[in-house]
C-alpha cells in the first residue's frame, strides 16, 4: 500500500490535464479566436477562467474565451444583452455550421466534437483601461471585471503557499464535483487565496487547513478580487449547503491526519476516499 504522501502525489497528477488535452484545447481556442476576429471587430481577446488561472481539472470542462469587442452603432453596452449574445451566437453558427452555439447568462457556449471540449465565449467591452464590462442576462446589467487581475492574484497566492495552493485547490474542486458541486468553483478559489498564506507543509496538512478555512469563510462577504464587480457569493441556500458540506469534508481530512500520524494508513486512506471518491487509490 502506498503512503498518504505517495497517494497524494499520484492523485494530484491524475487531476492534471494530459499533454494531448492541452494540445487539442490550445489548437481549438486559437482557431475559435481567429474565426471571431475575422468576422467581428475585436479589440482584444484572451483566455480567462480556471483554464487561464491553471486551476482547471480533468475531465476538462468549459474553457472561457474573453473577447473584448470594439464599440460600434448597434453593438455596444446600450444594446439589450440578449441582442449582444444573439449576435455572438449568429457569428459562431456561421463560422462553425456543423455545431450549435448556445446562449447562456454571460456567454455563448460552443462544443467541439471529438474532444468534447466546450468554450464559453464571453463578450466584453472596455469601460476604461483595466476595466471590462460583461453582460449578465439575469439582471439585465453589465458587470465590471478584469480576469487578468484574477489570474495575477491566483499566481501570487500560489507562490506564497510554496506552489501548493493550486494543487490543493484542484483537489478540493475534484471533491466538489464528486459531491454534486455544492460550492461555486470560483468562490472557493478566491477564498483560498487568503487561507493558505504560506507553505502548509505536507499536502494532507494543507488540505486540512484549506477545508477548515473554506468552511469558516464560505458564507462571509466575498467581494470581486479585482475590486470591480459585486459580491461573488452564490445565493444563501447554496452557501449554507456548501458550508455544511465543507465542514464534513474538513472533519474527514482532520481524522485522516490523526490516523496517518498514528500509522493507521488503511483507515486514513478510507477517510480520504470519502472526500475524493474512487480516484483516491
Amino acid at each position: 500500500m502506498m503512503t498518504i504522501p505517495q497517494t497524494f502525489q499520484s492523485f494530484l497528477s491524475s487531476l492534471e490535464l494530459t499533454t494531448k488535452q492541452r494540445k487539442e484545447a490550445n489548437e481549438q481556442h486559437i482557431r475559435l479566436r481567429i474565426e471571431l476576429q475575422k468576422r467581428m471587430k475585436v479589440e482584444d481577446n484572451f483566455l480567462s477562467g480556471s483554464y487561464a488561472r491553471k486551476t482547471a481539472i480533468r475531465p476538462l470542462g468549459d474553457i472561457d474565451v474573453f473577447v473584448v469587442f470594439e464599440r460600434r452603432p448597434g453593438f455596444d453596452p446600450t444594446i439589450p444583452i440578449p441582442t449582444i449574445l444573439g449576435e455572438v451566437k449568429r457569428v459562431l453558427d456561421q463560422a462553425f455550421p456543423s455545431k450549435s452555439a448556445l446562449s447562456q447568462n454571460r456567454s455563448v457556449n460552443i462544443e467541439f466534437s471529438g474532444t468534447g471540449i466546450a468554450y464559453d465565449v464571453v463578450p466584453a467591452f472596455s469601460s476604461r483601461p483595466g476595466v471590462y464590462m460583461v453582460p449578465d442576462r439575469e439582471t439585465g446589467r453589465w458587470v465590471k471585471t478584469n480576469p487578468k487581475i484574477h489570474a495575477e492574484l491566483a499566481t501570487q497566492a500560489n507562490e506564497r503557499a510554496g506552489k501548493k495552493l493550486k494543487p490543493l485547490l484542484k483537489a478540493v474542486k475534484h471533491a466538489n464535483v464528486h459531491h454534486r458541486k455544492l460550492a461555486r468553483s470560483f468562490h472557493l478559489e478566491v477564498l483560498s487565496w487568503k487561507i493558505l498564506t504560506r507553505d502548509p507543509g505536507p499536502y494532507l496538512d494543507g488540505l486540512v487547513a484549506l477545508l477548515q478555512g473554506l468552511a469558516q469563510r464560505i458564507d462571509e462577504p466575498c467581494i470581486d478580487p479585482a475590486n470591480l464587480g459585486p459580491d461573488i457569493r452564490p445565493e444563501p441556500d447554496r452557501c449554507r449547503a456548501a458550508k455544511e458540506w465543507l465542514g464534513r469534508m474538513a472533519k474527514l481530512a482532520a481524522e485522516a491526519k490523526v490516523l496517518d500520524d498514528a500509522k493507521q494508513a488503511t483507515a486514513a486512506h478510507a477517510k480520504l476516499r470519502q472526500i475524493f471518491g474512487d480516484q483516491w487509490r
